[in-house]
């Protein structure tokens, strides 16, 4: 599992965008440089591991004793997708987000496909069960992750115009792992791997939509040389494309 984030986070480095910049003076080539924060996938890889090394030990299952309420509460499979639904609804009445409502729409049905070719394989084959007993699909948490995934998508929309807002989605994600944990449903060590997995998942959607989309721009530009440079300046890893030279 481990393995499988850190390629896919190298994958990030080498191919995708998140900041285009572009020359069109007919004298100068075209740059399109992708800026990627040199720790953007360190807070979710370390959940991701924390929650591994959780799964085998006791400190899980002291936990879930405390926290087990013997609850059938509906309100996590709710509240999983809440941020998501807020801010692209926001989105379409007006609110200025990072993206437009339809693109965040779509960046948020990529993260979907990322997350669940993650979570689905993990499942079926760690074979963990349950707290309750119920299957053997505990770890990790399906609603944990989709819950983060969409807090996530809810930050990076809002934290440019409404940084005071751009983290409420993580109150109600965390709020739905606790409720997974109430229910029963899952261990700690799921919860924590699931948010981890949820947050990457729309990190790199972002990057893989921006990376489209300004492919999809550029689609009908005659470029007759290009050249891909690779730097680093300003804790940043930065990738230029330059075209038209």
């Amino acid at each position: 599992m481990i393995r499988f984030v850190c390629i896919l986070f190298i994958v990030c480095l080498c191919h995708l965008n998140t900041n285009a910049q572009n020359d069109t003076t007919k004298h100068y080539p075209i740059v399109n440089c992708i800026s990627i924060k040199k720790y953007a996938f360190a807070f979710p890889v370390s959940l991701i591991v924390s929650g591994a090394i959780l799964s085998n030990s006791k400190l899980k299952i002291n936990l879930q004793k405390k926290i087990d309420g013997n609850s059938n509460t509906k309100v996590d499979n709710y509240l999983q997708i809440a941020p998501a639904g807020i801010i692209i609804g926001l989105e379409s009445f007006g609110l200025k987000g990072a993206h437009k409502p339809l693109q965040t729409a779509m960046i948020f049905s990529i993260s979907n496909v990322i997350l669940n070719s993650v979570v689905q394989p993990i499942k079926h084959i760690t074979k963990i069960n349950r707290p309750d007993n119920s299957d053997f699909k505990s770890f990790p948490s399906g609603h944990t992750t989709e819950a983060f995934a969409s807090a996530e998508l809810m930050r990076i929309e809002l934290n440019g115009n409404y940084p005071w807002l751009s983290f409420t989605g993580y109150l109600m994600a965390a709020t739905t792992g606790y409720l997974r944990m109430y229910n029963n449903k899952h261990w700690i060590s799921d919860v924590i791997t699931g948010a981890g997995i949820g947050i990457a998942s729309t990190k790199l959607s972002v990057l893989i939509f921006d990376e489209l989309a300004y492919r999809f721009k550029q689609k009908h530009r005659k470029n007759k040389h290009s050249i891909f440079l690779p730097t680093y300046q300003n804790n940043q890893i930065c990738m230029h494309w330059i075209n038209n030279f």
